[in-house]
């Protein structure tokens, strides 16, 4: 007697279904003879798998590229790149599109680089996630900073995950990300890890980085009570913009230096002298953020939609 109970039907179950009509091209009276169940329960589990997130189904679009907007970047903010994607109907679809596009861009310029560095965030790892796979056992990816402690998934390091979409290379970066004594930063440095690690960095041809905002700092409990006092004394943080590399930042773009020897990683100096940095932002609420990142010339090259490349033109004009 056929199951007529789709509770009982795990995700796995779910998936395997899936795999067999989405896939395996199966019709659904196969699938409904080899699983024992009738079709409409079938047919059933097919749009329990789409709303449960199981199958995801997307249509490949080309962006359509604001090349008004990107010449006026280019002429404000003085960059080597700039990619501006037109908004498409909803958000899910702007944020697929960014995904995609940031991913194609970024392997791109991979081709021609032997050093890339990396931060963390959901964001940039939907776009390593978005890689084709690539032999390339000449590239290595570069950890750019200490680990934040007791900190989400989104702050989880990426170069391993980068380095097997492309059977590279990959070098770790065992510290946190900050230190309340700079005292401790100063003994790591003599470390051969680290001496290492800054040899790398002199080697950079590119990094890539998402930005983050004071809310994302503050949101870490352990940080804010164990670190927060001694790593951001005297800092307003109604004053941030936002924050990236670790580094918090005002609107016109100005770093809040006394940070800086409380930094496990890549130096100010180092940074800011790659050839190539992206930036990728798909959220609206970064626009701040962006701004302030731009103003500070911290971008050489950027990949956003055109709803945040306008605000973003709107407040440089209110806050000049």
């Amino acid at each position: 007697m056929r199951n007529l109970k789709m509770t009982l039907l795990t995700d796995e179950q779910l998936a395997n279904i899936a795999h067999d009509y989405f896939l395996s091209q199966m019709n659904i009276a196969d699938i409904s003879e080899k699983y024992n169940l009738s079709r409409y329960l079938i047919t059933k589990s097919l749009e329990d798998a789409r709303n449960k997130g199981i199958v995801k189904i997307s249509i490949a679009q080309t962006p359509k590229r604001s090349q008004k907007l990107e010449s006026e970047f280019r002429k404000q903010f003085n960059l080597k790149e700039v990619y501006i994607l037109e908004d498409l109907e909803t958000k899910n679809q702007d944020n697929e599109v960014i995904v995609s596009y940031a991913a194609k861009q970024i392997q791109n310029y991979t081709k021609s680089a032997h050093v890339v560095g990396l931060t963390w965030g959901a964001l940039l790892r939907d776009v390593i996630n978005d890689f084709s796979e690539v032999n390339r056992e000449d590239l290595t990816f570069v950890q750019l900073l200490g680990q934040a402690v007791n900190a989400g998934k989104r702050k989880n390091q990426l170069v391993q995950e980068a380095a097997d979409k492309f059977n590279a290379k990959c070098l770790t970066f065992p510290a946190p990300l900050y230190s309340v004594n700079t005292s401790t930063v100063t003994e790591l440095k003599k470390e051969p890890f680290y001496v290492h690690a800054e040899e790398m960095f002199d080697q950079l041809d590119m990094v890539c980085a998402s930005l983050g905002t004071m809310q994302s700092l503050e949101s870490n409990e352990f940080f804010m009570d164990n670190y927060a006092k001694s790593v951001l004394q005297n800092v307003d943080s109604h004053q941030v913009a936002g924050i990236v590399f670790g580094r918090p930042y005002d609107i016109n773009g100005n770093f809040y230096k006394p940070i800086e020897p409380h930094i496990c990683g890549i130096n100010l100096d180092t940074l800011m002298q790659v050839p190539n940095r992206f930036i990728i932002v798909k959220n609206h609420f970064k626009e701040d953020a962006l701004l302030g990142a731009l103003r500070g010339n911290m971008i050489t090259h950027l990949i956003t939609n055109s709803g945040i490349a306008e605000q973003v033109l709107r407040k440089n004009k209110s806050f000049s």
